[in-house]
């Protein structure tokens, strides 16, 4: 059995926004148990407490654009440089110097950003930002912190800590991405006035596009209806079952040693989605 979770990750000032959907995953068979609001300090307990095989896909850029990155913290080699300098400082001087980047330099994107998304510096959506830095902050917590188990964050090839029995692998997730891949409705979804069409959509035919996994949105369905943050936990959960079943399906780049191989992977890290089957 392995502990799924989806997390739809806010690291706006109002700390009420994140949704979690926590599953299980025996065989193929994801059974959606729970999907509530959580606080990011929660996220971080459950994440840490959780014991065995889990995986969780979240919903936050996990670092930001090697330019910026260089910016911030000269000299840094991979995403773990960027997450320890974020515990150090606070929200407003982070803040400042992303304005100070952006003023001079724009608003670049990461190798791995689809063409849907936007920068993690932009200036105009609020939300990028504080959820890029809250949630770098949290990842710190759980690679160097007191967990019950091991934490993997690909595609960095280590693990946080050795000697455990348990695997904790945190993977980056866009849930429009994920839709997009699997050729469901990724834009429209969380407003205007086909957006609950688009969600109904997305729940009939979601559980059709992720075989093998075997899942029904059973009672979590009006939730889902009704709220595209709680849809957005659920469809970051069925991601994080595909990966643990059939990672083969989610497009990687390439491992040091391998034809192709870019260091900047490391650093900026990667977004995880989910080709459709075959």
């Amino acid at each position: 059995m392995t502990t799924i979770f989806g997390v739809d990750f806010s690291g706006a000032m109002a700390d009420n926004n994140t949704w979690i959907a926590r599953g299980k995953l025996v065989g193929v068979c994801l059974t959606l148990e729970d999907c509530s609001r959580i606080s990011r300090a929660d996220l971080t307990t459950t994440l840490a407490d959780c014991s065995g095989p889990v995986v969780a896909a979240i919903d936050f850029p996990f670092a930001t654009p090697r330019a910026f990155a260089d910016y911030w913290i000269p000299g840094s080699k991979t995403m773990p440089d960027l997450w320890a300098a974020a515990v150090q400082m606070d929200y407003a001087s982070f803040l400042e110097l992303r304005d100070e980047f952006v003023d001079r330099h724009g608003e670049p994107k990461r190798a791995c950003d689809p063409p849907e998304s936007y920068s993690c510096l932009h200036m105009v959506n609020p939300i990028m930002v504080p959820m890029t830095f809250r949630g770098m902050q949290m990842l710190q917590l759980l690679w160097s912190g007191d967990s019950a188990n091991a934490m993997s964050v690909p595609p960095l090839p280590e693990y946080s800590r050795q000697g455990t029995e348990g695997v904790t692998e945190l993977l980056e997730v866009m849930p429009g991405a994920v839709l997009r891949k699997l050729g469901l409705p990724f834009k429209g979804y969380k407003g205007g006035q086909r957006a609950r069409e688009r969600r109904l959509s997305i729940i009939d035919e979601l559980p059709g596009r992720t075989s093998p996994i075997l899942f029904e949105f059973g009672d979590l369905r009006d939730l889902a209806i009704g709220s595209h943050d709680a849809l957005d936990s659920m469809v970051a959960a069925v991601a994080a079952a595909l990966w643990a079943v059939v990672p083969e399906r989610f497009p990687k780049p390439p491992a040091k040693g391998q034809d192709g191989f870019d260091p900047v992977v490391l650093l900026e890290g990667w977004l995880y989605a989910p080709e459709g089957p075959s």
